[in-house]
């Protein structure tokens, strides 16, 4: 088993809109999950434009000309969180077995109960902190905490394309849920704000899903 898979025991909900939009690309690598909300597609392709830059990755813009536009920037941005959150995990891992300064600091960010937490600071104690034995310790079971998302279930409007509506599988929410079912993320959606049974059926149309838990 993974300890530090559960190595917190909380995480960070969905807070609005934007609130959490990028809280992935802050915490993942510390092992904490977040639910970001994906409802907000101009958001997002901004929110991809900023990291890209900030991170020197490769951005090309997905403007309302392109087919599909809504779900390609859920997909595109999630897929860009997603790189951006394992390469400061392995960058993480690398501080953690060289820089004790590093490693006393993430060891002050776990719960007193942790397993996790007694077992880093026993290589502290033991003066096995740069060790081989703790890089290998690390690389093996350091874990990003889930990048979840969050799909306001209501806000499923009809759109289209001059003057004509679209089919509903291009509505707000299923434009969403496409994009999340495209994208590499391994994660959960997290659906609120209301009943929306022709959302819950497009769950069908993609072998990615596993399982829908109900929650009242």
């Amino acid at each position: 088993m993974n300890i530090l898979k559960n190595a917190h025991t909380f995480h960070i909900p969905v807070m609005g809109l934007a609130y959490t939009i990028d809280s992935p690309i802050r915490v993942a690598h510390y092992g904490i999950s977040s639910v970001i909300s994906i409802t907000d597609d101009e958001l997002i392709e901004k929110m991809r434009a900023f990291y890209s830059k900030k991170f020197s990755l490769p951005y090309q813009e997905i403007t309302q000309k392109c087919y599909d536009y809504r779900a390609e920037r859920i997909k595109h941005y999630l897929n860009l969180v997603d790189t951006i959150v394992k390469d400061k995990v392995e960058h993480f891992k690398h501080e953690l077995a060289q820089n004790k300064t590093t490693l006393d600091y993430y060891i002050s960010l776990l719960p007193n109960k942790s397993e996790l937490k007694n077992r880093l600071q026993k290589f502290i104690d033991e003066g096995l902190q740069m060790t081989e034995n703790v890089k290998k310790y690390v690389a093996e079971h350091l874990l990003p905490g889930d990048i979840d998302v969050n799909i306001m279930t209501k806000v499923d409007k009809d759109n289209f394309d001059k003057n004509k509506q679209l089919p509903v599988e291009f509505n707000d929410a299923h434009a969403s849920l496409r994009g999340f079912a495209n994208s590499n993320l391994n994660s959960s959606v997290v659906l609120s704000a209301g009943m929306n049974p022709r959302l819950y059926s497009y769950f069908e149309q993609f072998s990615t899903f596993i399982r829908i838990k109900m929650v009242s």
